[in-house]
């Protein structure tokens, strides 16, 4: 239990460090090179990150359940899932550069998604390698190469900016961080798990972790194409600056997740035990999951959307403006994406994966339907209402099938969202009449420092109570 609590922490240490430096990386981007050529990054990135899932196949998941249970056929199992791979990374290359030419994309974007696909060929390899590693029980190498490979990429793309260099130098950072990448794990993979690198055609060994991989492929592709797809149809139905003005309130949102990520992976295997030991605690595990990222969603959202103008004008300029009410809309998605992680650790911890994937793919459906209809009239604004739109579908149809596995007591639920929600908005109503007083930052920490005062004097959150939750998910 030890490793399993120190390995929780280096993922969680490292995506926080990840998210951080990645956020001031494009805060940084977006300032120095515009809504324009922001909008054409972004692009390149999103687009290759979806078709990402199609050169891993859930073969990275799979392989990691494999190893945890042989590690003994740890080099038998890595060798067939490269060998596939190899084959998946050069289809899914040509098809995603046709798709590009045939979606009439200009000749500088194409030449940046190239490029950007190559970071997907070097993130697809290491992905299986430290899938191997995780399956070892070695997730600190992970961690260090999270934080290390975000670094790498803001040095050279920091420098690349200065000294005023194309963008096409701001995926090459991409790319170098990426090989390295690749390196550092199969160094780390040969030295420290012993494990030899080859390729390897088995044929039934491969066809049994395809059989395994389909539905996190699946799981995968669903929720890449409700990602980000939206990109594209910012792309080509409103232009690039739109998608620029798009990135910053994805980006600022987005941010924001490691917090129920963190928290949905300690918990996944508790739920999946008390699925099989003990009802009630498992009752109590998701109710107060959802409590807490109630709690933490309600100010995030009620805060920055007070805030935003300040924030978008301070930080990302005048030429973002446009960027504003997006960003209070997918603010207000926030709380149930938050609140839907913990819905998707008990449907997957509590064997329901295919109700999880098929909520997903209700949302993805929900999410490119309504990107189509908005996008043409309303532009930026129609993009993050398809996402507001996505989110609360993603959780109402996961969340309909938890009474079927846990004795939700419904209206405590509720009750708890109304307190939280009612908090936020008098304070957060305090912070929009202060904000023309005192600077904004300094209007944000007090509304913080507020709210989390507030939290234990109408009783809603309890030092005891925080104490034994978090004792009964390391238990």
């Amino acid at each position: 239990m030890a490793s399993v609590v120190r390995n929780t922490a280096y993922m969680t240490l490292a995506s926080v460090g990840q998210k951080i430096l990645s956020f001031l990386y494009f805060t940084f981007i977006a300032r120095m090179v515009g809504a324009e050529d922001t909008g054409k990054y972004f692009l390149a990135l999103s687009f290759t990150t979806i078709f990402a899932v199609i050169t891993d196949f859930g073969l990275s998941p799979s392989l990691n359940r494999e190893v945890a249970r042989k590690p003994e056929e740890a080099s038998k199992h890595l060798g067939s899932v490269l060998a596939v791979k190899t084959l998946l990374i050069a289809g899914t290359y040509v098809v995603m550069m046709l798709v590009a030419y045939v979606l009439n994309y200009s000749a500088e974007m194409r030449l940046l998604i190239a490029l950007s696909g190559i970071t997907m060929i070097f993130d697809s390899l290491h992905l299986s390698l430290y899938a191997v590693l995780r399956g070892l029980h070695k997730l600190k190498y992970e961690a260090l190469a999270i934080v290390m490979s975000q670094f790498t990429t803001l040095c050279i793309g920091t420098v690349a900016l200065i000294l005023g260099q194309p963008l096409v130098w701001l995926i090459i950072a991409f790319i170098v961080s990426s090989f390295l990448n690749v390196l550092y794990a199969s160094y780390m993979l040969r030295h420290h798990g012993h494990v030899r690198i080859t390729l390897g055609w088995n044929r039934p060994l491969i066809a049994s972790l395809l059989v395994v991989a389909f539905p996190f492929a699946l799981a995968g592709l669903f929720a890449r194409v409700y990602s980000y797809s939206d990109t594209v149809f910012l792309s080509k139905l409103a232009g690039n600056a739109a998608v620029g003005w798009y990135s910053i309130p994805n980006k600022i949102t987005f941010a924001f997740q490691f917090i129920p990520l963190a928290l949905s992976a300690a918990l996944y295997p508790r739920m999946s035990e008390a699925f099989v030991s003990d009802r009630a605690h498992l009752t109590y595990l998701f109710e107060r999951a959802m409590k807490y990222l109630i709690i933490v969603a309600m100010p995030l959202a009620v805060f920055l959307s007070v805030l935003s103008q300040e924030i978008i004008l301070t930080i990302y300029t005048a030429e973002y403006a446009p960027a504003i009410v997006p960003m209070q809309i997918l603010l207000a998605s926030l709380l149930f994406a938050f609140i839907d992680f913990p819905v998707g650790a008990l449907l997957n911890g509590c064997n329901r994966q295919g109700t999880q994937t098929t909520a997903m793919g209700i949302a993805m459906v929900v999410n490119v339907a309504t990107n189509i209809l908005l996008i043409p009239s309303y532009g930026v604004i129609g993009a993050a209402i398809a996402a507001l739109c996505g989110n609360v579908t993603l959780f109402v149809a996961g969340y309909v099938f938890v009474p079927k596995i846990a004795r939700v007591h419904q209206g405590r639920l509720l009750a708890w969202a109304v307190a939280a929600g009612l908090l936020a908005a008098v304070i957060g109503t305090l912070m929009w009449f202060g904000k023309s007083i005192i600077p904004w930052y300094f209007t944000l920490v007090i509304g913080g420092v507020l709210y989390c005062s507030g939290l234990f004097v109408i009783g809603l959150v309890k030092t005891d109570e925080i104490r034994y939750f978090l004792n009964r998910v390391k238990a």
